[in-house]
């Protein structure tokens, strides 16, 4: 039997009826926190081009884009929202599979439920399919997928995408195959352009792709279904022989879903969730010291670990969004401010001075150990004063660091200000954590998309 084959049928054995109530729950609340930053996110000036490019068309477009005026086709609609959803790298993440499993999948879900006008109970089926489709695809192989370069998001995203419309469209475990057959050769995105607008529209890519893979195999199209395990296929040309294991992605699905398991991690900070542990250090010295001005310190010294650093270690950022990435910028703004917000990466204003002035005092080491999320920070003021602390973000926040609701729900109101007023956003929060009883979808899209 083929790899597509095998992870399909484990893909459609997902069933609403059968999935533990706290998965459903989880489910809805990654959608809504999903749905929060695509909102934010879609303001992102380059979200603009994109739009231009592919145009808003009243008489043929079904959908909305989120943010967007006029109706785009479904999948322009998921190219859009894919890309909003990363915009502001805010989105939920993955341990397993180093990456956002959300983005990628929600716009296509979007974009099919909209048009067809289908249930909640749909909508959350095909959401938990399609992360498990791609975070058990990651077990196969990570982390080495992701120190060649390939960015998992779009990658593996892809996937998600495709196996969450193929749940929509009702696909048998053959349809299904072919759907991830099929986007095999529309898998991409790489590294080299992380900083850059380009990340996020690997985002909104992958969730085009995904859904274009089955929506046109629903009209005929077909591929090999050998197209992972070929000689010439995903595993061998993304990851190398001998750096996977196929098995990896098979074993386990008897044992429950990811989303109980390894968990999804909410973001409390908008940026790289790859400093997010050094940010947590620095915000538990503010809190402690308040505010310290660069005259006083001396130097300032953080340690993390080199596949965090491998793209957090930024030590000029170029750009607000180049900054997202750079552990020295998010590091010396969290002992200035007391808090990343959504605000802060501004081209223009994003690097004041005295954030510059602490930067040129910062140094990075790497530190190895079993804790690959472990940050340490090291303050040393003038006076020989020394400010020790330390933070471990699994990006996990999950089943064993969880957000309350109303953590959850400030989150959201801060993602939809501009666009709603405080008592709008609870009630539209409040409408997507019921979302598995919605009769249709649409009301709550359209909602969210004003």
């Amino acid at each position: 039997m083929s790899f597509s084959l095998d992870l399909a049928q484990r893909a459609n054995a997902i069933s609403f009826d059968t999935c533990p109530p706290e998965a459903v729950a989880l489910a809805t609340r990654a959608l809504a926190d999903t749905l929060g930053v695509m909102v934010a996110g879609s303001a992102a000036p380059f979200l603009d081009p994109i739009a231009r490019v592919l145009g808003a068309d009243g008489r043929h477009g079904t959908v909305c884009a989120i943010g967007r005026p006029g109706r785009y086709s479904i999948l322009h609609a998921a190219l859009l929202n894919g890309t909003s959803a990363h915009a502001l790298d805010y989105d939920d993440c993955s341990t397993v599979m180093g990456a956002h499993p959300s983005a990628p999948v929600v716009p296509a879900i979007l974009a099919l439920a909209q048009e067809r006008g289908l249930d909640g109970r749909a909508v959350v089926e095909s959401y938990l399919a399609g992360i498990e489709v791609e975070i058990r695809l990651a077990r196969a192989v990570m982390p080495h997928h992701y120190e060649k370069g390939w960015h998992p998001t779009s990658t593996l995203g892809v996937f998600g995408a495709a196996a969450a419309a193929a749940r929509l469209l009702r696909f048998d475990d053959g349809l299904l195959a072919q759907a991830l057959a099929v986007a095999v050769s529309l898998a991409s995105g790489v590294k080299a352009n992380f900083g850059t607008p380009v990340k996020p529209l690997h985002v909104g890519q992958a969730a085009y792709n995904g859904l274009l893979a089955a929506t046109t195999v629903s009209q005929g199209m077909r591929a090999n279904l050998d197209a992972f395990e070929h000689n010439y296929g995903f595993f061998n040309l993304f990851n190398g022989a001998a750096a996977f294991d196929p098995q990896c992605a098979l074993n386990g699905w008897d044992e429950g879903l990811e989303i109980l398991g390894s968990g999804l991690s909410v973001k409390q900070h908008p940026c790289c969730g790859s400093a997010h542990s050094a940010i947590d250090a620095a915000l538990e010295i503010h809190a402690a010291k308040g505010v310290i001005t660069p005259e006083r310190i001396e130097r300032i010294d953080i340690w993390s670990h080199p596949r965090r650093l491998a793209h957090t270690d930024r030590a000029a950022p170029r750009t607000g969004l180049d900054a997202k990435f750079s552990i020295q910028f998010l590091t010396a703004k969290a002992l200035q401010t007391g808090a990343i917000g959504l605000g802060d990466f501004d081209d223009v204003s994003f690097l004041t001075p005295d954030v510059a002035a602490l930067m040129e005092k910062t140094t990075v080491h790497r530190r190895s150990g079993a804790d690959e999320y472990l940050a340490e920070l090291r303050v040393t003021l003038c006076d020989g004063t020394l400010l020790d602390a330390q933070a471990s973000t699994a990006l996990g926040r999950g089943p064993d660091r969880p957000l309350s609701d109303a953590e959850r729900e400030a989150k959201f109101i801060d993602c939809l200000r501009g666009r709603a007023d405080a008592q709008q956003a609870r009630d539209l929060f409040e409408m997507i954590l019921a979302l598995d009883t919605a009769r249709d979808v649409s009301a709550i899209i359209d909602g969210i998309s004003r």
